[in-house]
């Protein structure tokens, strides 16, 4: 294996160091930090680039810690505990302004402020991991791996999630189980301080099971998938709200969310999010949200805005367009909140159909960002644009060929939802061109 000493140039979006071989080919090293001169083995080389494995740090970084996790430099799950934390946050701007600069944005970029987390650790409100048998395990998956890497304790993880992580370690109904079961979600309720407990299995799990899983690991309900697109549950059949997490929001509104309907792992942020969405949306008449989820950003607007006469929005999982209407309902909105089961695409194009207007829309769409609404947006929006994303690279995409059809960029914030990681959440508004 080739070895060589590197000094680390920048950054990237990934995590990852970039540095330069002597031949001028880029490398990329894990666990580096810019300006540190370190030893890499050359583990994966290809015609123009190539992947190193960090073997000695020769010249060290200021600042570079030393991660709390012991699964750090095994696991993939993070990829900046080796840094401070406000070190992380400034990489994270450079990283976005650099896509920004590589994908041709021209002029000063609009970035406003960098939201932080109020802590880096413990933040995480949900946790997915994969089951193992032979030998039982519970885990994330290796760094460029598919092994998974049992995990004890996650340190990004809310206390309660891994104090039920860590009595499902204890409980020999679950370890019986785990031959059967592939994936486990742990969700905490945030209001009444429970978890709600979601899982794969191979095959249907009998009453007796369930009631010695419930009554061991202290958890809220349970729901667990087989075969289809709903999951059996929750059990106790007598759940409060249906087994459903209580989530606190904006105006004192309370999100009733079955376990598996996508909520973001970082609440705090997400909060702060949501006052963001509602100062810019407190005067307008009318909202579309096309990919609204259970209502998490258009539930504020409806309770706040008592000036608006129109409230859309709309998701393909009929689950999260459920739980938008039973929290509507729980909360005495009935009546000024249309949340439909479609596509965005649909909704898009019968507004152009029908000639409809909207003052506000809202795009929060899945990593593959929403290339594909750009041409119809121009006939539907009237003024304002929100993107936001937890992909910048489709979102920065996704801005240039907005401005080719008649919108700027005017502001831009990042969000830091997911600290120790490379992941950042970026809001985007943009406006039509006058």
């Amino acid at each position: 294996m080739k070895t060589e000493i590197v000094t680390i140039e920048k950054i990237v979006f990934g995590g990852d160091g970039l540095g330069r071989l002597k031949n001028g080919k880029v490398v990329f090293v894990p666990y580096v930090l810019p300006g540190e001169k370190v030893k890499v083995n050359i583990n994966e080389e290809h015609q123009d680039y190539a992947f190193g494995e960090l073997v000695e740090i020769l010249e060290e970084s200021e600042d570079r810690i030393s991660p709390p996790c012991q699964y750090y430099f095994s696991c993939g799950g993070c990829q900046f505990q080796h840094l401070s934390y406000d070190k992380e946050l400034s990489l994270k701007e450079e990283v976005l302004k650099e896509l920004f600069r590589r994908q041709g944005f021209k002029g000063e970029l609009p970035l406003k402020e960098i939201v932080p987390s109020s802590s880096p650790f413990f933040y995480r409100n949900k946790l997915r991991l994969h089951v193992l048998s032979h030998p039982f395990r519970m885990g994330f998956v290796k760094r460029r791996t598919h092994e998974v890497l049992e995990i004890k304790r996650c340190l990004l993880g809310d206390e309660e999630l891994n104090r039920t992580l860590d009595l499902l370690y204890q409980c020999d109904t679950w370890r019986l189980l785990s031959e059967r079961i592939k994936r486990v979600r742990l969700e905490k309720s945030l209001i009444d301080n429970r978890v709600t407990l979601l899982f794969w299995s191979l095959f249907p799990i009998n009453k007796e099971d369930l009631e010695r899983i419930y009554r061991e690991a202290g958890v809220k309900s349970i729901f667990y998938y087989t075969k289809g697109a709903r999951p059996h549950g929750p059990y106790p059949p007598d759940a409060p709200y249906g087994g459903r997490k209580l989530m606190p929001a904006m105006f004192e509104l309370i999100y009733y969310v079955q376990p598996g309907v996508f909520t973001q792992s970082n609440w705090e942020i997400n909060l702060k999010i949501m006052q963001h969405v509602f100062a810019l949306g407190v005067d307008v008449e009318a909202v579309l949200d096309l990919h609204s989820g259970m209502g998490n950003f258009l539930l504020p607007l409806v309770k706040g805005n008592n000036l608006a006469r129109e409230f859309i929005g709309v998701d393909t999982d009929p689950q999260a367009i459920e739980d938008g209407l039973y929290t509507a309902e729980r909360n005495g909105l009935n009546g000024r909140l249309d949340l439909q089961r479609k596509s965005s695409m649909e909704a898009l194009y019968e507004a152009v159909q029908e000639v409809k207007k909207y003052d506000l829309i809202l795009l929060d769409p899945p990593r593959g960002g929403c290339r594909e609404l750009i041409r119809l947006l121009p006939d539907v929006a009237v003024s304002k644009i929100v993107y936001i994303s937890c992909d910048p690279p489709t979102l920065v995409r996704d801005v240039l060929l907005l401005e080719k059809v008649g919108f700027y960029l005017k502001d831009l914030i990042i969000f830091d939802m997911f600290p120790r990681t490379y992941h950042f959440e970026v809001f985007a508004l943009l406006e039509k061109s006058p």
